[in-house]
């Protein structure tokens, strides 16, 4: 107890002799420290100790007030946490000035949350334009894929070389299924990515703008938003959206139209050809049977079972084609069904 009494006693006689010594230290240029040893005891002097050198150390004036303070030097690990957190405060400025750049861009692009909502609408039905029309080429892929292969089995049926031409048509129009197939799975991406930033951009907005004068509650807002949307898909249809986006006249929907009935009816004729070839096929091999039988001999099973897979492909090609005769009166009626719309929904645009 005494031995701290002492010290707090030296160190107040220190104090009071600070300004004697400051002016005698700066006389020759020496600065006064001041600094705290292992225990917490305070020291002044115009040299720091050697094991006291990595610690914080304050140069004092005359009057006992700090004018400087040398940091003690920091572990690796204080060094680490200090590049972490400057890393992470420059990352969230960095976004902060992101986030402002994109708020001044909401606030000077729209004027309200209504024409972002119809600024989403026309992207997410540009989207889905695409995707029908990319499905709608999927299909007909599809269709004469069908077509060819079942040539194809014609051929291997009868004991023929398949046609080098026939093979690459078949190879070429599975490459570009697959290829149409991956597109339409990107675009579907495309058009999640294009809901989920809009939405959170018309968020954004009404947070932005909740000060405005007269403007209602962010929340009512976002109900009002909800609602026209909900509103807007109860009036149109996805084919009523996708009519309206796809095509720019009556006249487009025709000649879509055209074009698929081409398509069926060019499917359509290949198929009847091809009947009409196996059958010629059927009545040479009929004929070759008829003339082993009039001469009492047996037919051969070589020669029969030809004539069978012949049989079987006439029948297929006649089950395809009256499957394609169908397939074109539906999409006869669905495209008469379509311009029919199309004409109500843009009735008052004449």
């Amino acid at each position: 107890m005494k031995s701290g009494w002492l010290l707090h006693m030296n160190n107040l006689r220190y104090l009071l002799l600070l300004p004697a010594l400051f002016c005698a230290t700066t006389a020759f240029g020496e600065r006064t420290f001041k600094w705290t040893d292992h225990e917490g005891h305070v020291h002044y002097g115009n040299r720091v100790p050697p094991e006291y050198a990595k610690q914080e150390r304050k140069v004092i004036n005359e009057r006992g007030r700090t004018i400087k303070v040398y940091d003690a030097l920091k572990t690796p690990e204080q060094r680490k946490q200090e590049k972490q957190l400057a890393e992470t405060a420059e990352k969230n400025k960095v976004l902060a000035e992101k986030q402002a750049i994109h708020d001044r861009s909401l606030l000077a692009t729209y004027l309200s949350e209504q024409d972002m909502l119809l600024a989403k609408n026309g992207k997410v039905a540009s989207v889905d334009a695409l995707l029908q029309l990319t499905s709608s080429r999927v299909n007909s892929m599809n269709e004469r894929l069908l077509g060819l292969t079942e040539e194809a089995a014609t051929y291997e049926r009868s004991g023929k070389a398949l046609p080098v031409s026939l093979e690459s048509q078949i190879n070429n129009l599975r490459v570009q299924i697959t290829t149409n197939e991956a597109f339409i799975k990107e675009k579907e991406g495309e058009r999640n990515a294009i809901i989920s930033k809009f939405d959170a951009d018309i968020k954004r907005y009404i947070e932005l703008t909740a000060d405005k004068p007269d403007a209602k509650s962010p929340k009512q807002r976002l109900a009002r938003i909800d609602a026209t949307s909900n509103k807007q898909k109860a009036d149109l249809s996805r084919n009523d959206q996708l009519l309206l986006t796809t095509y720019e006249g009556e006249m487009d929907i025709i000649l879509t139209r055209d074009q698929k009935l081409s398509s069926l009816n060019e499917l359509i004729t290949l198929t009847q050809t091809r009947i009409q070839t196996m059958q010629i096929e059927l009545d040479e091999l009929s004929d070759s049977a008829d003339e082993y039988e009039s001469r009492g001999k047996k037919v051969p099973e070589v020669l029969l079972g030809r004539m069978k897979n012949v049989m079987r492909g006439i029948r297929q090609g006649e089950d395809l084609a009256v499957l394609k005769q169908q397939e074109k009166k539906k999409l006869e009626q669905q495209y008469n069904k379509d311009i029919e719309r199309y004409r109500l929904l843009t009735a008052n645009d004449q």
